[in-house]
């Protein structure tokens, strides 16, 4: 009898152990922002709204909308895969550009230093190269 009580005991503990995989790295999250590109020597920018979609922390998708009604969309759609995002700073290593008549050269690429707390609901993240700026503004949808 005590055979099966120790027996009935270590399987419930198994039972408890052998929860079902934590699937929360697969999740996939979307933001809605800005997109800035400019040259702080000369007036002008390019500026864009945009949907940034992360899957699995691994994955991105920035989908580019026009700033304002009426005006044209400047920087193309990319997509690809992103290093570190939710740290201190996140690389955009694009795959593939889409759409035609934009500016494919200012999409974001290499490493922005994201900033996730310090801006309330918003996320900021930068990098400057060169004589340019490019700044992301964000928030979760």
């Amino acid at each position: 009898m005590r055979t099966w009580l120790l027996i009935t005991a270590v399987w419930c503990l198994l039972l408890v152990g052998c929860e079902e995989k934590d699937n929360s790295s697969d999740q996939s999250e979307s933001f809605r922002g800005t997109y800035r590109v400019y040259d702080p020597a000369f007036v002008g920018e390019k500026i864009d709204s945009v949907t940034l979609t992360v899957e699995s922390n691994l994955y991105y998708r920035f989908v580019h909308y026009p700033f304002q009604p009426g005006s044209v969309v400047d920087i193309c759609n990319s997509v690809g895969t992103v290093e570190e995002f939710g740290t201190n700073f996140a690389t955009f290593i694009p795959e593939s550009i889409e759409g035609s008549g934009c500016d494919s050269l200012r999409i974001p690429h290499d490493m922005f230093v994201t900033d996730f707390r310090s801006h309330g609901d918003t996320i900021y993240m930068d990098r400057d190269a060169d004589t340019l700026v490019y700044e992301i503004r964000l928030v979760m949808r």
